[in-house]
Parts: structure tokens; sequence; C-alpha cells
């Protein structure tokens, strides 16, 4: 399958007909294979290169000299040339591409800039340029080919469907991962009116993306043919993710690492100091590989939350007073009533609130974000240990965030900082999780039951009980260490907002 990319300009669509590594000591852009290099190609240069420049830092660092990008027309001035250029380097490296001599199958029609954070931008005169590439994308149309239209979403309102012709779809995108968040573990093959492609036709998974793990493909154009409705058999191939593998599914979305799937024991033994009888009794619990937030859901990630839903969160939250504590009408997640940082984890969250972040995290990338179960909270805090600790036997305020001058057995004294610490402050344990002991308790998804009896051993979570009452795991910046073991666990009502309360996220792995 071929796929020719179009750079939108007010004087007609321009082909990108092909890019080639050249010895040169600059990307450049030509004019029909000809030594005709355009003005535009310093900007283009520097669009390719690190340390800013987009498409290395997308794809991988190239080996020294620079690329030629080959168009069938002056593209002009501007930069809402780079998402076209970006597509169009996506494609190439798969070798999908469409050359000048091939005949696409698919055609995209591309406006819009990217910023090194892969943020896609608005641009000017999308009318215009809809209305010079009118005709051309009539023909291609009526050659067989099918069309898309792709423009930043805020620009979205002027590609009306009066300005393109019949058949062709049209794509608003806010960024590069939104045109990628629907393609999860890659492709082998996208058969169109027909079957599969035979073994020795499978394209190889090999791309990645900034906000992308290494085995995830960048496939733009898939995207855009499911929204558009094109293709009538999607065969998806889901290689499995190495254990450790680290990604985000967008520019605002928690950072995420693979867990591997496997049994282990949960609860608390009844010799463990400090236990207490609602931690068993110990169970053996089997599960699938699933993807974990590597920190706890930060103040700048809730934010973005609140601006974007629009969701009112500014409730008031219990805080300490000396000695006893008390609902204060005046705090919230925004001040806890204590100082924070954009990557502090946020408090003074309540497990609705937590809820409604994730309905809107799942809304905007696509995918399913939850809760963890508390199983899958303490597999993944223990990270294949059966200690207390993740640590060892007891912990230190140098490995952790709580009342340090509280000890642990025969743990030594430490600090007591009395306010969260920006996430990933201290070591990661054996599954790169970070924070699982201390900072911010963690809510769950599971109703409170008062032991293990009958609790599910596939490791999902236990949705019967007390449901009035959620699990909240990890303990606090304020808790005793007894309080942050692995094992530990307590309750509280939906509707609690505490200055230490916080969560992580789970997404599960493959459709």
């Amino acid at each position: 399958m071929k796929i020719s990319v179009y750079v939108a300009t007010t004087r007609g669509p321009v082909r990108i007909e092909r890019i080639t590594r050249e010895a040169a000591p600059a990307s450049q852009i030509c004019v029909g294979r000809t030594t005709s290099v355009l003005p535009i190609s310093p900007d283009y240069d520097s669009f390719v290169r690190q340390p800013s420049g987009v498409i290395e830092r997308a794809f991988g660092p190239y080996e020294p000299g620079g690329f030629r990008l080959d168009v069938s027309a002056d593209i002009g001035d501007g930069n809402s040339w780079q998402l076209p250029v970006y597509v169009a380097h996506a494609l190439a490296k798969e070798g999908a591409l469409a050359g000048v001599n091939d005949s696409p199958d698919i055609a995209l029609w591309v406006t819009g800039t990217v910023g090194v954070d892969l943020q896609v931008a608005g641009v000017e005169f999308v009318e215009e340029k809809l209305s010079a590439s009118r005709d051309a994308l009539a023909t291609l149309v009526d050659s067989g080919c099918r069309v898309t239209v792709v423009v930043p979403d805020s620009n979205r309102w002027e590609a009306g469907t009066d300005l393109v012709p019949d058949g062709v779809g049209i794509l608003g995108v806010r960024n590069t991962s939104e045109v990628l968040q629907h393609v999860e573990l890659g492709f082998r093959s996208l058969a169109l009116d027909g079957p599969a492609a035979e073994p020795d036709e499978l394209v190889p998974l090999s791309m990645e993306s900034i906000y992308m793990p290494r085995w995830r493909l960048i496939s733009m154009f898939v995207s855009m043919l499911v929204f558009a409705g094109i293709g009538t058999a999607l065969i998806w191939a889901l290689p499995e993710m190495a254990p450790g593998t680290i990604f985000r599914d967008c520019e605002v979305c928690p950072e995420m690492v693979v867990v591997p799937g496997g049994t282990f024991l949960m609860g608390s033994p009844p010799e463990e100091l400090q236990r207490e009888d609602y931690e068993g009794p110990v169970h053996k619990v089997e599960l699938k590989p699933f993807a974990i937030a590597r920190y706890e859901v930060t103040r700048s990630q809730f934010t973005s939350f609140v601006e974007e839903s629009g969701i009112p969160a500014d409730d008031s939250c219990f805080v300490r007073t000396g000695s006893g504590g008390r609902v204060d009408e005046s705090k919230s997640w925004r001040d806890p009533g204590y100082a924070q940082g954009p990557n502090n984890p946020v408090v003074c969250v309540d497990w609705n609130m937590a809820k409604a972040y994730l309905a809107w995290l799942s809304r905007r990338t696509g995918l399913e974000y939850r809760l963890p179960s508390e199983a899958e909270w303490e597999y993944a805090a223990r990270g294949g240990t059966q200690t207390p600790f993740h640590v060892g036997s007891t912990i230190t305020s140098d490995q952790a965030n709580f009342n340090g001058t509280k000890r642990y057995g025969d743990g030594a004294k430490g600090v007591y900082r009395m306010t969260t610490t920006p996430v990933g402050s201290f070591p990661e344990n054996a599954f790169g999780l970070h924070d699982v002991h201390g900072n911010a308790w963690e809510w769950v998804e599971d109703c409170w039951n008062d032991n293990y009896r009958n609790a599910p051993r596939d490791g999902t979570a236990w949705l019967s009980g007390n449901c009035g009452r959620r699990v909240t795991r990890g303990g606090a910046w304020s808790s005793h260490p007894g309080n942050i073991r692995s094992a530990n666990r307590t309750r509280f009502i939906l509707e609690y907002r505490n200055y230490n309360f916080g969560f992580r996220v789970v997404r599960d792995l493959g459709p």
C-alpha cells in the first residue's frame, strides 16, 4: 500500500514525492528532484535536527548528514508545512510514502504546525487552501484514491463539508498523539476491500514517538482512515510489550510503565510487625500484565483536567490543626494548607473526583483508564518482594516521604518533611514505580471488606462488601512507617477529601 501526502497551500496541493538521506551537511527541500533548493530549507533543517528538531525527537537521532525532501512545487513560506512533513517522515520510515511514479491508494491533504512537544497549532488561510485544492481532491477521489483532509482542531470549523468534494474525510487534531491514539499496538497489514496480507507482506513495526513506547507504530494514517470510515478490514498485530516499557498516551497524560503478569501472595503474615487482621489472610493472586502510572497524579496533570473539563473541584478539605483536625472550607487541591509545586502529587481529591479525572482522561485519549484494583496496587508496589516494604524489612526517610521521626523495627530515625515531595524524588522499585510508600495515600477501586476471605484471586477489583467506603493504599507524608507498608490498607467514604489523599492510574493492555 502506498500513501501520498500533500502540503496544503493557497495555490493548490503540493505533493511530497520522496524523502531520502544524503551526505549533505543540512537537510533541504527541493522541487521536482532538481537542484532547485527552496528558501524554506533552513527551517526544515531546524525542524529535523536535535536538540529542538521535531523529527529527530519523534523518530530518533539519525546518522550525520541530512534529508532531502522532494516536492512537486514550491510550498511557499510560513510553517504550515510542518504537520504534512511530519506525516511524510512517519510514512517514509515505514516505506509507505508514495513516490512520484506510484499510484497511491490513500491521499492525505494536511496543514498545521508542530511544536517540539508535538502539539499541533492552528494555521491561517485554511478555507483558501481548501478552495484551491478542491478540483485536485475531486480528481483523486474519481481515480479511486481514498482522501482525508487533516487540519488542526482549532481550524476544524473552517474545513466544512461544503469546501471538500464528496467522499473526502475530515479530521481535526490537537497534537500528533491524537492521530496515533487509536493505534494501540501497531498493525501488520491494512486490507482495503480485500483479504488480509500474507505473512511475507507484513509491514515491519519499527517506529516510535516521543510520547509512545518502542513497541508502538507511528501510523497516523490508520487513525485518519478509521475516522473517515475507510477500509473494511483492519488486521492488528499484538506484539507483547516488554515489562518495564514506559510510555505516555498524550502530552498531559501520566507516564505509564508495563508491569509483568505473575502470581504473588497478597496480604501480610501474622508475624509482620504492626500488621492488622484485615490485611489477611495471605492468599495467592494471579494477574495478567497491565500498565500503571509510575507516579501519583500530579497537580499539573490534575489542573489540565479541571481546566479542560470545567468540573468544579474546589470544595473543602480535611486538614490537621495541631493534634486534631477539621474540615476547612477554604482548603482544596489548589491549596491543601502547605506549599506544593506542579510536580507534587495532587491531594484533597476524593474517590469520586479521581473517577471524574479518569473519565476525562479516557475521553481525551480514547483509551480506558481506571483506578488500580487493590490487588494490582499491592502487586505493583511490592515489585516482586514479600517484605514489608519493597526496599526490605524496614525503611528510612532517605527512601520515602513519611514521618521519619518514627521508626519501623530496627530502622533508623530520620526527618519529617511535613509536606509532599515532587513525584519521583525517591528511588523506584523493581517494577519502575515511585512513591508507593508514603507521599500521598492512593485511592483504589475496591469496596471495603474486613478481611480477604472470598476476595478475587484474578487481580480484579472486589466490588462487593461495603461499597460506601473505598480502599486507600500506600500511606502519606504524615504517616508512621507501619502505615506505609505494602500490605497496609484502610478505607474512607467516597466523598472524603484529605490533605494527604491522592491517586495513581492504571490502563489495561491491548483491546
